[in-house]
């Protein structure tokens, strides 16, 4: 049997052969050729996709510490806040208002921390596996390291610290933030510091923006495997890359994680792999079939060709021609060699090929376009679809015609020369087969196309990374209630206004109480709601002007130069109008009354700060119809504000430094008039400013809870100087003096009035009946029984109860018949109208009797004439008290007239 050997076939059966094995072989090679540059393109692709995510990523752990930042100072610049860190803060009362977990889930937060300037733990708010790590974050070495260093600071106005910090290996986001009253211009008396665990939270409400699954992955303590350089890994499924996050300090604390699935190359590799299978079925089939068909019809001829071949062969005297296995195909390439030298055409062709079919592999996820001369000639499916255009629509379009108004022919020829310089990348706007404009990112070169230069164009549609972009900026920018611009963006932007446009512009400054009311009594749903509506009617009426939200019930809207103000006041004033009419919101009606305030641009070149403390002076002064008309600051309002600036500011450090005094008014007795003791009155002789009405710091001091300690300096002075002053006259035999002192509502029903009268009493050994507490009627409008047991427990002491200014209140009457009072004063403004009025007389005739009935002593206050002194007389008045007989004295001069020595020998 004769052996099948290759080299014994004809040329007939190795053509076909030939012919089948090269068909089978060109079809495998481009399918891997095709396979390997499409798996290349993809890898790269990844990367540059999974780079991306894990820059977004960072971008987002960044953007939930800032957010936390800026939303912190809403707390740490509240009053109550402030409050909180003042002497015998109400910490129950903070703690029920504020303090639930509710809290920490309306502010994304884990914990929250309130430290003191020493750096300890007043008070916390935690979830319940965070409830430990609220002290552990106080005490961190960083966290008590920044306090400390800002202690020992001068500067009245510490910086906040923020950043990541890892405990107990969760990675947290970390604000500590000085506590300061709201509006900014107090020393800071606390620390507020708020934590969000990131590693449980990451990514949080971004998840929805980001493309990748992210996670925090904390370095180990111990640093066993601790590498800090990791590169991009891959596996069969998907794609990871890892970035560092640094600590507060600088310090590496843990891994940016990002994953992503490799569906590109799953799909693509699944892809190949049935298409290698079909492919190699198929042309397998095809190979078998094409070399009988190829022997039978085509092959046959090539014995004529071989016998022809071998004739040629003689006649050119080629080697080989004779031997037995002599290659048919062998002699035919060196004659064909001989025949053709020149296949520089072919090559340049298939390198032109080549170099098209990977630029249309890099098109898959991005559109392509190819140029020449300035035409379009091609265009890839992605292309066509980003464009909203048919192919032949697009094929020979010149390429301006889809640039955007905003791309002008100038701007198209730029590129070009910019793209000769080796510029690549470009930013534009097209327009779709709709007119519509997409945001488009290019990427340009220059390449061959059929022979001749063309340029290619890679597009990548960016609006919805734009998109994204603008909602973090909104986010970053906005108050997240209203829509406008929240606090650091507007006072950025009116600052700016005073430093660059002094005198030309001006800002409108409104404030609506009722939001703080409706907040604490209704709750943030409907407390957001009216901030909403407000913002509504803002927009309607001002929606042209730059509006921002600087805390929770007052908003500034900028008014430039250009603007006219007339019509500006008119749209405020219709504003506040439609303000004026109260509102339901989930069944709740509320009252929205809001007072505007417009700056006058003449003083608008004064700082931000005393700006905005000029506008809420100018608010607070608003009465009555004022309420509902714009009032416009000027620049004695401005210089009043000041004022009131300092006083508030300087208020605190008098009352401590005792530079607030009592002076002492002289009360008689009617019949001798003689002096039975004094009224104290609170006096301050300001340095700057000079005497300052009680009318103008009292009220302040109630304002900023500083009532009770101002109470107990005066009380103090007051109990020492009867002391001192009574101690003198009984060693000369003189009768004992008594000194009254005022209280405020606040302070009477304090918990510490008994304990602090018992500790003054026992110091300035004061006898009973030498102090006497007055009290208003207002004081006494509470619960029945409560008033009455602080009055017993006052008495008890020895003190006498004074009812002050009677006849003012609601119920001057039943005041004095159901309270255990002492001395009843009469009210000037009954002294003022008994010279004229002749039912002031017959009233005081009644009130005089009724009271002695009931064994109260009367005092006359406000005695000026002596004709007031004869009738108070008559009715038989005990005690008088006015200028007639004596004017309001400082302490070294009513001891000097009443003591019967020299003041040295008393001080």
């Amino acid at each position: 049997m004769q052996t099948f050997r290759l080299s014994n076939l004809n040329l007939r059966y190795k053509t076909a052969l030939y012919f089948s094995l090269g068909l089978l072989g060109m079809v495998l090679s481009c399918l891997f050729i095709v396979r390997y540059f499409f798996l290349y393109s993809v890898n790269q692709l990844e990367d540059m996709e999974i780079n991306h995510a894990n820059q977004q990523a960072l971008a987002v752990v960044d953007l939930m510490v800032s957010q936390q930042t800026t939303n912190s100072y809403d707390w740490a610049y509240w009053d109550e806040t402030y409050d909180l860190f003042l002497e015998d803060p109400d910490i129950a009362g903070y703690t029920e208002r504020n303090l639930y977990i509710e809290t920490l889930n309306s502010l994304n937060l884990d914990m929250m921390s309130f430290v003191t300037l020493s750096g300890q733990e007043l008070l916390s708010l935690a979830r319940e596996k965070s409830s430990t790590l609220s002290t552990k974050a106080v005490h961190h070495p960083l966290i008590q390291q920044h306090i400390a260093s800002m202690n020992q600071k001068s500067d009245a106005h510490p910086t906040h610290l923020s950043g990541l910090l890892k405990i107990d290996q969760s990675i947290w986001g970390l604000s500590l933030t000085p506590v300061k009253n709201s509006e900014s211009n107090s020393a800071s008396n606390g620390w507020l510091l708020w934590g969000r665990n990131l590693t449980s939270r990451f990514p949080g409400d971004f998840d929805s923006i980001l493309f990748a699954q992210n996670s925090l992955i904390p370095l180990l303590s111990s640093g066993a495997d601790n590498n800090l350089i990791r590169d991009i890994e891959k596996s069969s499924n998907s794609i990871t890359k890892a970035s560092l996050l640094n600590d507060i300090e600088g310090s590496p604390i843990a891994w940016v994680e990002t994953e992503m699935k490799r569906d590109y190359y799953s799909k693509g590799n699944a892809l190949f792999l049935y298409l290698f299978a079909t492919v190699g079925v198929v042309a397998s089939i095809i190979a078998m079939a094409t070399f009988f068909i190829f022997r039978k019809k085509v092959s046959a001829r090539f014995n004529h060709f071989a016998d022809n071949m071998y004739k040629i062969a003689s006649e050119y005297k080629l080697e080989g021609v004779q031997s037995i296995s002599a290659d048919e195909l062998e002699l035919a390439s060196k004659l064909v060699q001989k025949l053709s030298d020149n296949t520089s055409m072919t090559q340049s062709k298939l390198k032109d090929s080549m170099h098209n079919f990977s630029a249309l592999y890099h098109s898959s996820s991005l559109g392509m376009l190819f140029v020449i001369e300035r035409e379009i000639v091609d265009a890839n499916p992605r292309a066509l679809e980003m464009l909203n255009h048919q192919k032949p629509d697009l094929i020979k379009r010149p390429l301006n015609t889809l640039c955007s108004v905003h791309t002008s022919e100038s701007q198209l020829e730029e590129m070009l020369i910019e793209l000769e310089n080796g510029r690549t990348l470009f930013e534009a706007q097209l327009l779709d087969g709709h007119g519509d404009t997409i945001d488009c990112l290019i990427e340009a070169a220059l390449i061959q196309h059929d022979g001749q230069s063309a340029i290619m164009l890679l597009i990548q549609d960016i609006r919805e990374t734009k998109q994204q972009a603008e909602k973090i900026q909104q986010l970053t920018d906005l108050d997240p209630v209203s829509g406008f611009c929240n606090r650091p963006v507007i006072a950025e932007a009116l600052d700016k206004l005073v430093q660059t446009q002094p005198n030309q512009f001006s800002f409108i400054f409104l404030k609506s109480k009722q939001l703080k009311q409706i907040a604490e009594v209704y709750g943030h749903f409907v407390f957001d709601e009216a901030i909403q509506y407000i913002a509504k009617i803002l927009r309607e009426h001002l929606g042209a002007f730059q509006i921002g939200r600087i805390s929770e019930n007052e908003f500034i809207v900028l008014i430039p130069r250009e603007a006219n103000h007339s019509e500006v006041i008119e749209a405020t004033n219709r504003l506040l109008h439609q303000l004026s009419y109260k509102v339901v919101f989930s069944g709740i009606t509320v009252s929205l009354d809001t007072k505007a305030v417009m700056m006058d641009p003449k003083i608008t070149h004064q700082p931000l700060e005393h700006l905005l403390l000029a506008a809420r002076h100018s608010a607070q002064s608003i009465r009555g119809r004022q309420a509902r008309e714009v009032f416009v600051t000027d620049e004695a309002l401005s210089v009043q504000a000041e004022t009131l600036n300092i006083i508030n500011r300087d208020l605190e450090e008098a009352i401590q430094q005792n530079d607030i005094i009592p002076y002492f008014q002289p009360i008689v007795d009617a019949k001798t008039e003689e002096v039975i003791g004094f009224e104290s009155l609170a006096r301050w002789q300001h340095p700057d400013l000079g005497m300052v009405s009680p009318t103008v710091f009292i009220p302040m001091a109630e304002q900023g809870k500083l009532i009770i300690e101002l109470g107990e300096s005066i009380l103090k002075q007051s109990c020492a100087f009867i002391g001192q002053l009574n101690q003198v006259r009984h060693a000369k035999g003189l009768p004992q003096l008594s000194v009254h002192i005022n209280l405020s509502a606040r302070h009477f029903y304090h918990s510490r009035l008994i304990s602090y009268l018992t500790t003054l009493i026992d110091e300035y050994q004061i006898s009973p009946g030498s102090i006497v507490l007055e009290i208003t009627e207002s004081m006494l409008m509470g619960t029945e029984a409560d008033s009455i047991h602080c009055i017993n427990e006052i008495k008890r002491l020895g003190v006498l109860l004074a009812l002050d200014d009677f006849g003012t209140g609601f119920s001057s009457f039943s005041s004095i018949c159901n309270f255990p009072l002492d001395i009843v004063k009469l009210d000037k403004s009954y002294v003022d109208e008994i010279e004229f009025n002749d039912r002031a007389k017959t009233l005081v005739r009644n009130i005089v009797n009724m009271s002695q009935e009931l064994g109260l002593t009367i005092v006359a206050e406000g005695v000026e004439t002596a004709s007031q002194v004869r009738k108070l007389k008559v009715w038989n008045i005990n005690n008088l008290q006015g200028f007639y007989f004596y004017r309001p004295m400082p302490m070294d001069a009513v001891l000097k007239t009443f003591s019967g020595h020299q003041v040295s020998e008393l001080l």
